[in-house]
């Protein structure tokens, strides 16, 4: 269960963040926030700190300076598996399937955090392993059938294009309904086919309980799928709007538009 506490519907919010490592400071005192039932991007040129942030979103990275909430509630000393449990759920840029289990069995991992029985239940033949394994499998079913991916549930992930595993993934992110769903890079490697049905599932997944973080360097992705964009440089937060307003904004252009991304 999602921690009670915490409403429907709330925000994320980030203020005044900071993060050094060795001395050089990746994080300057970055504020932003993150609205329930919209797509945000985060975008920005080579050495941001889109990743680092990113990091300090899902507790990999602990800022030394600043705060994280959920609704209000702060995130910054719980681990990455407890900020898991209070709904924040994040996908990589490179995928990472589990090449041995299928497709079904990957996604049945997302529900790992909503698991109530014992290790022992979920691994030997006892009946509250047995009825959550079979409540995870119909959980993560209906995700693949949400996702037109029903097709691929006893296929192993090696043999599916790119698009298709990066869909998984997603659906695994998804499985264990997230407040907050982070995605890294979610259109690295796809063909402009692939990329286009990523854009359409993921539009298909905003609703007003969930929140969608997308960092990207696919710029048509961005501008099309992205209700609100934030930008960084030098890791400090530049520039905030809609894509119409991020596209016209001059120090944005300066910096980063119509240059690689990191």
């Amino acid at each position: 269960m999602l921690d009670a506490s915490i409403t429907a519907g709330a925000e994320l919010t980030v203020t005044s963040v900071s993060l050094s490592f060795g001395g050089h400071r990746v994080l300057k005192e970055v504020s932003m926030d993150f609205r329930p039932g919209q797509v945000t991007g985060l975008i920005g040129p080579n050495g941001a700190g889109k990743t680092s942030l990113f990091n300090c979103l899902t507790g990999l990275y602990r800022p030394q300076q600043g705060t994280i909430a959920l609704g209000g509630e702060p995130l910054e000393r719980l681990p990455p598996a407890q900020r898991a449990r209070v709904g924040l759920s994040r996908s990589f840029q490179h995928v990472a399937l589990c090449p041995e289990l299928d497709v079904v069995e990957n996604v049945m991992f997302g529900r790992a955090r909503l698991g109530r029985s014992g290790w022992a239940d979920a691994f030997l033949p006892l009946p509250a392993g047995r009825a959550e394994v079979e409540e995870s499998r119909a959980a993560a079913m209906e995700v693949l059938r949400r996702l037109d991916l029903a097709a691929y549930a006893e296929t192993t992930p090696a043999g599916l294009p790119p698009g298709t595993q990066r869909l998984v993934e997603i659906a695994r992110a998804i499985v264990s309904r997230p407040r907050v769903l982070l995605l890294d890079e979610p259109a690295a490697g796809l063909n402009p086919a692939e990329t286009r049905q990523l854009m359409a599932v993921l539009r298909g997944l905003v609703s007003p309980d969930l929140m969608i973080v997308v960092v990207e360097h696919d710029m048509d992705l961005i501008m099309q799928l992205c209700h609100r964009i934030h930008v960084l440089n030098f890791g400090q937060r530049i520039a905030t709007g809609t894509p119409e307003e991020i596209r016209a904004d001059p120090e944005v252009i300066r910096v980063y538009l119509g240059d690689s991304d990191d």
